[in-house]
């Protein structure tokens, strides 16, 4: 479980900083830009997800995950 959820954080995480760079590149299209900008939402906002349950954190203009701290409990 925990490294499906941290390959989700990371392609998601990758995808929004590529779309993001995609956006301020002066070659992109207003047409293309547009699609990229509604991508670049919908990124945002499962980004917001995973932030607010606090594994990951915005720094320096960067996405990045956090430690993910994973404890077993022995009876």
């Amino acid at each position: 479980m925990e490294r499906r959820l941290k390959k989700a954080l990371l392609s998601t995480i990758n995808d929004y900083n590529v779309i993001v760079k995609q956006i301020d590149d002066p070659c992109t299209s207003p047409e293309k830009g547009l699609q990229l900008a509604a991508a670049k939402e919908a990124l945002y906002q499962a980004i917001q997800h995973f932030a607010k349950a606090e594994y990951v954190e915005y720094v320096n203009g960067q996405w990045q995950i956090k430690v993910i701290v994973i404890m077993e409990c022995s009876d």
